[in-house]
């Protein structure tokens, strides 16, 4: 399900499509599992675990552990996040914990405290959990 990447900036070929949306103003807290682009606006506690990409808006809350092939935040997340592909933090984003990614972006007026450790193009630990739960 995770495939190497010829060119680890290139971005995948997924649609972009929100297929999954928690809006201002919701509150979850759990698991969350999708494929597709979802799309956070609101508060999140708990685990999620996409092959796809996750987005992580302005006055987005979320805490926890992230399990996704490509991470953006504009918002505020706090826990520990496993790309296989990047990771974007862009300004006025405030984002502390620890980062797994080939790719880490940081854009000017964007916050990151914390550890980060560099992976190979396409992989990343713990991410065959992730290939699990779309497996079958």
């Amino acid at each position: 399900m995770f495939l190497r990447r010829q060119d680890p900036f290139e971005l995948p070929s997924v649609s972009h499509e929100i297929t999954v949306v928690i809006q201002k103003g919701c509150r979850l807290e759990g698991r969350l599992q999708f494929e597709g682009t979802a799309r956070i606006d609101g508060c999140f506690k708990g685990e999620i675990f996409t092959p796809d990409f996750l987005v992580i808006g302005e006055e987005a809350q979320v805490a926890g552990q992230i399990e996704a092939d490509v991470v953006v935040i504009s918002g505020s997340f706090d826990g520990e996040i496993f790309a296989t592909n990047r990771v974007e933090i862009q300004s006025p984003a405030v984002v502390r914990g620890t980062i797994h990614a080939a790719v880490l972006q940081i854009e000017e007026g964007a916050v990151f405290e914390g550890k980060t450790k560099m992976l190979s193009p396409g992989f990343g630990p713990n991410l065959q959990q992730a290939s699990r739960f779309f497996s079958s």
